[in-house]
């Protein structure tokens, strides 16, 4: 386990710094790659689930090809959580429990600010109910995303984020 100390948000409303300790709870996602967060170990984060609900929390309620209504589901930004890494890069390669990865073109996406759901209709997601974090993208506001090359991201169990140039 590593220590974090304070991290600054990079907002674009100057915002009080959050205060990101060490993990208490089961490490659901690691952030490794191109990581200056105080405390990061040779570029690499862990985290909880408490770390990750203590980062501003969004909603987006979308249909996706996997649901047969819109759902609510809530999370961070994934644009907060790299601010908040200090973690910069133009690829993000998304892994899930079962090793699956998907590589992400961050231009491309970050202007439809997915979120890291950790929660389904209000309801904690477990890794049986494609939790412990789902990538998910705001599939109803624009139908451009209703293609494969955007529904392929939306990975669930999710469970580390490596970010590149």
């Amino acid at each position: 386990m590593i220590k974090i100390g304070f991290i600054p948000l990079l907002f674009c409303l100057a915002g009080p710094a959050l205060a990101l300790e060490a993990p208490q709870g089961p490490v659901i996602l690691t952030v490794s790659g191109n990581v200056d967060a105080e405390g990061a170990q040779a570029g690499k984060v862990e985290l909880d689930l408490a770390l990750i609900q203590s980062l501003p929390q969004h909603e987006i309620v979308t249909s996706n090809p996997w649901v047969d209504k819109p759902h609510h589901y809530k999370g961070p930004k994934v644009a907060d959580l790299l601010a908040a890494l200090d973690a910069k890069g133009k690829t993000i390669t998304l892994t899930a429990l079962n090793s699956f990865q998907i590589k992400v073109d961050w231009e491309k996406v970050k202007q439809y600010d997915p979120i890291l759901a950790w929660q389904d209709d209000g309801i904690t997601m477990r890794v049986r109910d494609k939790g412990p974090l789902w990538f998910i993208l705001p599939l109803d506001q624009y139908p451009e995303l209703k293609q494969s090359a955007y529904t392929d991201m939306m990975i669930w169990q999710l469970s580390a984020l490596d970010i590149q140039n």
